[in-house]
């Protein structure tokens, strides 16, 4: 009974990764607008904008650094490379 039932969790976790997965980035709401979540790199911080867009969609956009991390002599040093401007839109 134990085998059957980790068998049934292991399918259904496959099963709802590879759903994620083929979704890349879009979810449906509970109001059935869409979800989207887009990732754009630059070398220089952008600026972002959080307020409405067309649609009735609500957009913000996040500045994320984009750190490589390597440890010398025993401490962490990281540098920024770029970065990560991630657009938001419900």
């Amino acid at each position: 009974m134990a085998i059957s039932i980790t068998r049934a969790i292991t399918f259904y976790s496959a099963a709802a990764a590879v759903l994620l997965l083929l979704t890349n980035g879009v979810v449906l709401a509970k109001s059935g607008k869409q979800y989207e979540v887009q990732e754009y790199k630059f070398k220089k911080p952008m600026h972002g904008y959080d307020g409405q867009a067309s649609g009735g969609y609500y957009c913000s956009y996040v500045r994320i650094p984009d750190r490589k991390c390597k440890i010398v002599s025993g401490q962490e040093v990281c540098k920024t490379k770029g970065w990560i401007l991630r657009q938001e839109c419900r």
